[in-house]
């Protein structure tokens, strides 16, 4: 037994419905605030874009879960490293230059991976142990010696 709609009524109630006839139009892309470049929210490997394929950097925009937009800070969110989930999926790690939140996002398929690379290496650059520097030998194998200032005759 059929309803008695129609097939392009269902789609005409979809469309009345739809979030363009309420205002509700989202943008689809935002302009980076670091680097000034146009990026889209359509991203792969990721739901929610919250950051730049181009420089990595994002906003802080969300408090508690992806895509909420409750926060109240909306500073530039640095990104200062990034770590392994399971399954071998990179997250970059974001700190808030204006309240110093951490923040995990996923990372996506169009990010750059150069900068990703030099993220995941830049622990390398830095030793974990601070190192006092060795004091430089003379022939005698001992420390050498600033040589004293002269006191001027009176």
């Amino acid at each position: 037994m059929r309803t008695g709609r129609r097939r392009a009524d269902v789609c005409l109630v979809q469309l009345l419905c739809s979030e363009r006839f309420f205002g509700l139009v989202f943008a689809r892309s935002f302009s980076c605030e670091h680097c000034g470049v146009e990026v889209s929210l359509d991203a792969p490997g990721t739901t929610h874009r919250n950051h730049c394929p181009s420089c990595l950097w994002s906003r802080h925009l969300d408090r508690n879960v992806p895509g909420d937009r409750k926060a109240d800070c909306a500073g530039g969110m640095e990104p200062i490293a990034v770590t392994v989930r399971g399954e071998g999926r990179w997250v970059l790690i974001h700190r808030c230059a204006n309240c110093g939140r951490l923040r995990l996002n996923k990372t996506a398929g169009d990010d750059n991976v150069l900068l990703l690379m030099r993220l995941a290496a830049l622990p390398l650059t830095m030793p974990f142990i601070p190192f006092a520097a060795e004091p430089a030998l003379n022939g005698d194998h001992q420390p050498a010696r600033k040589p004293r200032a002269r006191k001027a005759k009176a």
